[in-house]
């Protein structure tokens, strides 16, 4: 699977890092759904804090997030495998992190008297929805659609990135300049997307 912006091999370090952490806690009886309710969670706080103005408390609060996001897949693995209900309540926790996210980034402009903030973070929650969308629908199609340069995974680290720039250097203009990137990608991933998808369709109906 591709991880757009995101070089594979990082992302797949990434992954593979956290496999002890996974197989120690099925080992303790932790639930792979239950990492998944507590990342969104923790997302959802991590965007309340960014709302209010609060960069760094959102940081890190978004960093454990973002961990028990990536932990839960590993943890599923680890536990003898994934559920239905578990991939249900993982697609729909992470619709519902992305949207706390793209609020939390437009409040914060319209606080902060930030107008471009505040579009582009309207826009990439728009886009963010429907980038994943239309993978789910390409694939009950029997097609596929994971190509783009900002799938889920490379919006994240592009946020985060952003967010670290403003809390820990107190640059907001950065976190700013990666909002408007995540508008522009995730646009881009969808147009692509879509024409992907739809001349896969057009070949299959010839």
């Amino acid at each position: 699977m591709s991880h757009g912006v995101v070089p594979d091999r990082l992302a797949e370090g990434a992954r593979a890092g956290i496999g002890p952490l996974a197989r120690a806690l099925a080992a303790m009886g932790i639930s792979a759904n239950a990492v998944t309710i507590a990342g969104g969670v923790l997302s959802v706080i991590g965007a309340g804090f960014l709302a209010a103005g609060m960069p760094l408390p959102a940081l890190i609060v978004l960093l454990i997030g973002t961990l028990a996001d990536t932990l839960d897949g590993q943890l599923a693995k680890a536990s003898g495998g994934g559920t239905r209900l578990g991939a249900f309540l993982d697609s729909t926790v992470d619709r519902v992190a992305d949207g706390a996210l793209f609020v939390g980034a437009a409040v914060a402009g319209a606080n902060l008297g930030q107008m471009l903030l505040l579009w582009s973070s309207l826009i990439a929650l728009v886009a963010s929805f429907l980038v994943p969308y239309v993978r789910a629908k390409a694939e009950s199609l029997g097609v596929s659609a994971s190509v783009g340069p900002a799938p889920r995974e490379a919006r994240i680290v592009i946020f985060l990135i952003g967010l670290a720039s403003w809390a820990v250097f107190d640059l907001v203009v950065l976190f700013v300049a990666a909002v408007l990137a995540l508008a522009l990608l995730s646009t881009i991933t969808f147009v692509l997307r879509v024409v992907h998808v739809g001349r896969q369709l057009s070949t299959k109906e010839r």
